[in-house]
């Protein structure tokens, strides 16, 4: 017998360690990739404006042709998508690598990515045209763009045509960190790009730190988290390369919950605050306070608390504004719908005239009935954190049924993804971000606009086609899991026996929100956990 099993294990240990070659080296390609294609300057995928050398953006003015980026841009998501599947693979096969070296892979390429031009996006040009604005004195809930632009302003002539005529639709304290880049960089829109990517990649690094800080007794755990976010190549090219500041709104949010390890009033306070932050930040990260809410919702304290400490925030935030901000970001759901969104394959079959408004009434409806299956469907959440697992739900089902699908938005739910047990779910938010990031990509340039014109009829067939038939296969799983339950090959949804998050309660206590129908004995045992009572 030991003369057999020795070979078979060496021979899965080999496989492992390729997998993990290979993981890594994709994920090193897909980042010298986007990097590559920023560097050489303006093209279908990055946005043009003049340099400031020798302050970054650095950056060539090669001009690749619309197929060299598009195809370049493509390759680098798929390899990135299947670098960041065989790492994943390879941590649920034994690999253990050393989490430093993730973490300073991570540093690198967030730093790589911060004195390059944004790829994929001219979201980055309108935050500096409302920085601009902020700092001149004007508001950008008020002032348009194309104002800035027509005064001769330097930072106004790169506005994007497409929203020059759009107010901000951002928080307040989005504004904030727009107007400080603009302050520090004057009127040059390099600079000021640069200052609002190095508040991304702060705020990047800042989850990376959360991460590894409260996983770093398991290594297993440890690993596959770093490599969810801290070196995920998805993310990355979303919310660095990309500079979309839903990174800076991740941080705050996925760092308030983490505070709410136990439901007290200071726990609620805490959240509270940084939770409202997230919110101040970008609207749609409300959906964080609910998780917090409904797991406080049996302490009358800790739920007043957690008002408490979002209006400390969110109150002075707006008020300082003005109330356009407040309406200008309850209108910001009216922007239309996505080019790649699922939901125009049942408009287009029906022939719907102007679908919006239904659009938007069924996903509400569709999310509401996807939540309450999650919440009920979904694998046990982390010991001692039950608000990650009641976020995640209320988050996925938004993401997933939304007519407004952009890849940075799964910046809100890889991290929470990262604290759960290992399922199918993993696969789920990877498959997810690939199809969005390819369906979005090259971007400045509108797709009916590439050249040769077999390229725009190539995005065409990824955008309206394959990318939302993609997205309604992983919807589709997603609810087969949820009924179920087969989030794992042996059914186990549970976090390991005897892993506890480091600090925090022991697995006993592990759900005390109570929400996993099916199994009342840890109901039972949940309602006698501190804070609830």
């Amino acid at each position: 017998m030991p003369t057999v099993q020795e070979p078979r294990d060496s021979s899965k240990a080999r496989v492992t360690r390729w997998m993990a070659g290979a993981a890594l080296a994709a994920i090193g390609v897909s980042v010298a990739l986007v990097v590559g294609v920023s560097a050489a300057g303006s093209s279908a995928g990055v946005p043009a404006f003049p340099s400031a050398f020798p302050w970054p953006p650095y950056f060539g003015h090669l001009s690749p042709s619309e197929v060299l980026v598009s195809f370049t841009l493509w390759i680098a998501v798929i390899i990135g998508g299947a670098g960041l599947a065989a790492g994943l693979a390879a941590v649920k096969r034994g690999w253990r690598p050393r989490a430093r070296h993730l973490i300073v892979g991570s540093m690198v390429a967030v730093a790589a990515l911060t004195v390059v031009p944004p790829v994929g996006s001219t979201d980055m040009l309108d935050y500096a045209v409302y920085g601009r604005i902020a700092a001149l004195g004007h508001s950008p809930y008020v002032m348009r763009p194309v104002a800035l632009k027509l005064s001769g302003d330097p930072v106004g002539t790169v506005a994007p045509v497409p929203w020059q005529r759009n107010p901000s639709v951002y928080g307040p304290l989005a504004t904030v960190t727009e107007e400080a880049a603009s302050e520090l960089a004057g009127p040059s829109a390099a600079k000021t790009l640069f200052w609002l990517k190095v508040w991304n990649g702060l705020a990047y690094l800042a989850i990376v730190g959360a991460l590894d800080l409260l996983l770093r007794s398991d290594p297993a755990r440890r690993a596959r988290a770093h490599l969810l976010w801290s070196v995920n190549p998805l993310m990355l090219l979303a919310v660095m390369a990309g500079g979309h500041l839903d990174g800076l709104g991740a941080a705050a949010g996925v760092i308030g919950l983490l505070a709410f390890r136990r439901a007290d009033v200071r726990g609620g306070l805490v959240a509270g605050v940084l939770v409202g932050t997230a919110v101040a930040i970008k609207a749609p990260f409300a959906l964080f306070g609910l998780g917090p809410a409904w797991v406080a919702r049996r302490s009358p304290r800790a739920l007043a608390a957690i008002g408490l400490g979002g209006a400390a925030v969110l109150a002075p935030s707006y008020l300082l504004a003005g109330k356009q901000a407040l309406i200008d970001a309850a209108n910001r759901g009216g922007a239309g719908a996505d080019l790649y969104q699922p939901w125009q394959l049942l408009y287009r079959a029906l022939g719907w005239y102007n679908p919006s408004q239904r659009v938007d009434d069924l996903a509400v409806i569709a999310a509401v009935v996807l939540a309450v299956l999650l919440l009920r469907g979904l694998p046990d959440g982390p010991p001692g954190l039950p608000v990650i697992r009641v976020t995640l739900a209320l988050t996925l089902a938004w993401l997933v049924t939304s007519p407004q699908q952009r890849p940075w938005f799964d910046a809100m739910i890889f991290p929470l993804v990262a604290f759960m047990p290992v399922t199918r779910l993993d696969w789920i938010v990877v498959w997810r971000a690939v199809l969005a990031s390819a369906a979005e990509l090259p971007s400045v340039i509108y797709y009916t606009r590439l050249r040769p014109q077999w390229l725009a009829e190539v995005t065409d067939m990824i955008a309206r086609g394959l990318v939302p038939i993609g997205l309604v296969a992983v919807t589709v799983v997603l609810i087969w899991l949820c009924v179920t339950r087969r989030w794992t090959p042996g059914g186990r949804t549970g976090p390991e026996e005897g892993q506890p998050l480091p600090g925090g309660a022991s697995g006993d206590c592990a759900e005390r929100s109570g929400i996993n129908a099916g199994n009342k004995e840890r109901q039972h045992h949940g309602a006698h956990c501190s804070g609830l009572t």
